[in-house]
Formats: C-alpha cells, structure tokens, sequence
C-alpha cells in the first residue's frame, strides 16, 4: 500500500495537465519526488538487485521528461538544460531496460508504477504484465540488474535543484 501511494503523485502527473487536481489544491505533484530524486537513484549502482526501486526510478525518470515536455509548471525551467538532460536520462532508461523508443511516457509511467509495486508485494505475475507495454519479463530481469546510468544520475540532481529554487512556481 505505501509503494502505492508514493506512485500515486507519478500518475496524477503523468495523466494531468498541471492544474490543480478536482479543487484539492495539488499544485506540483512531482516537486517531493523531484527533492528525493538524488538520494533515491543519484547514484544508480545502488539500484543493482533492487527492481522495485529500480522502476520506481524509471517511472520518474519518464515522469519528469514528460513534465518538462509538457506540464506549464515544467516547461519554463530556470536551467534551460533540463529538458535535454531528461530526454537523454529517459533514452539511456530505456535503452538499459529494452524498452521501445516510441513507448508513450504516460504508458511508461504507469507501467513502471505498477510494477514496483507488484514487485514490492513479490507478485512477480503481476509485475510481468504491468511491464508489458514495456518488455513484459526481459524488462523486469533487467531491472533487477541494472548497469550504472550515468545521465539519469545527472538527470535526478538537475530535477532536485530544479524543484528546489526559490521562486519556483507550483
């Protein structure tokens, strides 16, 4: 339950369109996230042997380029380098992960959710078929083994002092 509760945030964000959500008041979803991105895979080594983790990662990964492409509270970053460094951060994922360039972040996103959580409770059956827009079990072995991901390090301190700035909106 608690695995599906920090994906929640992810999803919201990936579905919505920046606006605050039926009136709660949620301005930025991803800002928490964003903060905790450096110490949750800023040093992707330690995700080796950890694929909850792991596709917890990769769900924000894509969460965050799919922000900076399109959310109104990602797309004017202070650093004009954020996009690019999250649109080569998602490629590398993808590539360590076998997961089709032409996949749609929102799938991604909610499959990678989905599947840290199946993982999380040892469904491996239910993590194989949410990963199924992305690769099914090829995706899910390797998430369990993933190489060091250098631009997705970069990429999860660019986020945090991104969300981090003073006059950042949201």
């Amino acid at each position: 339950m608690h695995r599906a509760l920090l994906a929640l945030p992810l999803l919201l964000a990936a579905c919505g369109d920046g606006r605050p959500l039926g009136g709660i008041g949620l301005a930025d979803p991803l800002r928490g996230p964003a903060r905790a991105a450096p110490f949750e895979y800023g040093q992707t080594e330690r995700l080796a042997g950890r694929p909850a983790a792991a596709a917890q990662a990769a769900a924000e990964i894509e969460a965050f380029t799919n922000a900076a492409e399109t959310d109104p509270l990602w797309t004017h970053p202070r650093d004009a380098l954020l996009l690019p460094r999250l649109q080569i951060a998602r490629r590398e994922f993808r590539q360590a992960l076998g997961v089709p360039p032409g996949t749609p972040p929102v799938v991604a996103v909610a499959a990678f959710s989905r599947a840290a959580v199946a993982i999380g409770q040892a469904d491996t059956a239910a993590a194989t078929a949410a990963l199924a827009p992305v690769g099914g079990a090829a995706t899910l072995a390797r998430l369990a083994s993933l190489p060091r991901l250098p631009r997705v390090e970069e990429a999860a301190q660019a986020v945090a002092i991104e969300s981090s700035h003073p006059n950042r909106r949201g």
